[in-house]
């Protein structure tokens, strides 16, 4: 008898385990459920995460949103346009949901693998889908406060949702396999849930411009996923007035991008694609990185691009080198204009004047005629722009170095340098071309010229680089690196290469944005309202240098482009200091 019941204990038993088993290997077999398949179609954007817990426990414990919150930039955005816009978003919605939408709620609603949808900019319509455990999901807020939602059903499964009768706006929610789902739309609670249940094919996933640009990404998801319809997001009004880099012209010819980031201890990794409506028909064939390899390792910023257009390289030069007068900006204010008066009328004096001949009008000449037509001649396949700060040792001014390094197929003339840069700085600077003239100056480097007038410039030519620069030991620097190995790195040619170190431009950037916002405090006429109340501090002592206090430990900013014509890839690095 005994016997016989451990017979059956044992058959039930490896029976369950055979069972246990059979379901394990089911769920194994299964491919990872991807988040963009759950999501209706139309979304303009969607941003996926691996575990967006432990992506929000990384921020809230982090000593970067500490410092942020107490920060002039925190107090600015706090008052700008945008922030109101968004606060009244989240009250309205908060209304909907009949609790308080803020950080705590964020918390409880964030599970592992995660997707927010956005389908209307201006609205702010979304859909939030998050993997939690069934218990987590019962102790949400939202599910405690069920009862006082309508109930829907969609693809037999419930789901809640209201309106607010007020703001018209409306909070719905489901519960389903493990997974919760958030949206401000009933019918977009209502899509994801069909899609679980197999009963809907199309989804985010299945569009054509979000299945091509996550073709073109090729890599693995990083730790989050972002991926834009450009082709809507642009021509939106709100990302016209809210896009911070005001490039929208530029970025009219992309159709899609994906970016992806991922994350380690020692440095963030952002990889994007952008995908352009047309392929460029010619993209950049040169390969920017030996000319980058010759900024100094201590540049508080360089950039070098390929292929550059004769106007954008002259643009640059004078900005940085030739033009050292300061500029003057007229008023954009729109006033009426003066009236006329009797003596605009003409005079006696002016009887013997021809009315029916129009006058002579003397043209000034273009200077930089010369330079245009030399830049022309020699078409720069790739430039190289070197910036560096240095503070004197009794830390009162901060001066600005720059140099400019031009690559061109064919060596330069230096007879024609000379003369185009002479002409092109002569007009500003000296009457009849006194003192305006170049000596020859070595270092241990080599040889090179020194301008002799009011303008510190020197060059250096060394067959078909061109080395331009303010400042003699930047030049001499430039000439050493100039002996250094030629770089190795990816495949393909980088067509734009930059990097910025903010970790160590820290001290000097704020040093020299004080003095300036200083100035502009004595001339402004609204100084005491601007200064004073604390309300609107100073933009860039102020604002953006308590920025750079929040990323105090980011040592470097480091990009690299490829432009390959029907795509651009980009790989942006932020290197952390330990």
């Amino acid at each position: 008898m005994n016997r016989s019941l451990w017979i059956a204990a044992g058959t039930v038993l490896l029976s369950g385990a055979a069972v246990f088993a059979v379901h394990v290997v089911e769920q194994a077999a299964k491919p990872a459920v991807e988040l963009p398949a759950m999501l209706p179609e139309g979304a303009l954007l969607s941003i996926e995460a691996r575990d967006f817990g432990s992506l929000l426990h990384d921020w809230n414990t982090s000593d970067e949103k500490r410092v942020w919150l107490s920060s002039d930039n925190h107090a600015a955005f706090s008052n700008s346009r945008l922030f109101t816009r968004l606060s009244q978003a989240q009250d309205e919605f908060s209304a909907a949901a009949s609790l308080p939408t803020d950080a705590s709620l964020l918390e409880k609603v964030a599970g592992k693998e995660s997707c927010l949808a956005v389908y209307d900019i201006g609205n702010l319509e979304f859909v939030y889908v998050t993997r939690l455990g069934q218990q987590d999901i019962e102790s949400t807020p939202l599910w405690q406060i069920r009862d006082k939602f309508e109930q829907r059903k969609e693809a037999g499964t419930v789901f809640y949702m209201h309106k607010d009768p007020q703001s018209s706006r409306t909070a719905a929610f489901a519960a389903k396999d493990g997974w919760l789902i958030l949206a401000t739309r009933e019918d977009l609670v209502a899509g994801v849930l069909d899609r679980l249940a197999g009963s809907s094919s199309h989804s985010l996933s299945s569009e054509a411009w979000y299945a091509e640009a996550v073709k073109q990404a090729g890599s693995e998801r990083g730790d989050l996923r972002m991926a834009l319809n450009l082709e809507k997001i642009v021509p939106s009004p709100y990302f016209r007035s809210y896009w911070v880099q005001r490039n929208i012209t530029e970025m009219k010819q992309y159709a899609s991008a994906v970016s992806d980031l991922y994350r380690t201890s020692e440095s963030y990794r952002e990889q994007r694609v952008l995908m352009r409506r047309a392929a460029a028909s010619s993209p950049p064939q040169s390969d920017v990185r030996q000319l980058a390899a010759l900024a100094p390792s201590d540049a508080a910023f360089y950039e070098a691009q390929a292929s550059p257009s004769t106007e954008s390289v002259l643009s640059s030069l004078r900005e940085n080198l030739l033009e050292v007068r300061p500029q003057q900006s007229r008023s954009e204010d729109k006033i009426a204009p003066a009236q006329a008066s009797a003596e605009n009328a003409g005079s006696a004096a002016q009887l013997d004047v021809f009315i029916d001949q129009a006058p002579v009008v003397e043209h000034a000449a273009d200077p930089y005629q010369s330079l245009r037509a030399l830049l022309d001649a020699q078409q720069p396949d790739a430039i190289l722009q070197v910036y560096s700060t240095r503070a004197p040792s009794a830390g009162v001014f901060v001066s600005l170095q720059s140099a400019t390094i031009l690559s061109s197929p064919k060596d330069w003339d230096e007879s024609a340098v000379r003369a185009s840069l002479t002409a092109a700085m002569q007009p500003g600077l000296t009457a009849g071309g006194l003192g305006a003239g170049w000596e020859k100056r070595s270092n241990s480097s080599g040889d090179y010229l020194a301008f002799n007038g009011a303008v510190s410039l020197y060059a250096k030519i060394n067959g078909r680089q061109l080395l331009l620069t303010n400042d003699a030991a930047l030049l001499e620097e430039l000439m050493a690196r100039r002996q250094a190995p030629n770089p190795t790195g990816t495949e393909g040619n980088v067509t734009y290469a930059a990097r910025f170190r903010p970790r160590q431009e820290q001290t000097n950037f704020r040093l020299l944005t004080a003095q300036l916002d200083l100035v502009g405090r004595r001339g402004s006429a609204d100084s005491g309202r601007a200064f004073g109340d604390g309300q609107s501090p100073a933009f860039f002592s102020g604002n953006m240098a308590s920025l750079g206090r929040v990323f105090s430990r980011l040592d470097s900013e480091q990009i690299e482009e490829k432009d390959q014509g029907a795509r651009v890839v980009q790989t942006v690095t932020y290197q952390w200091a330990h």
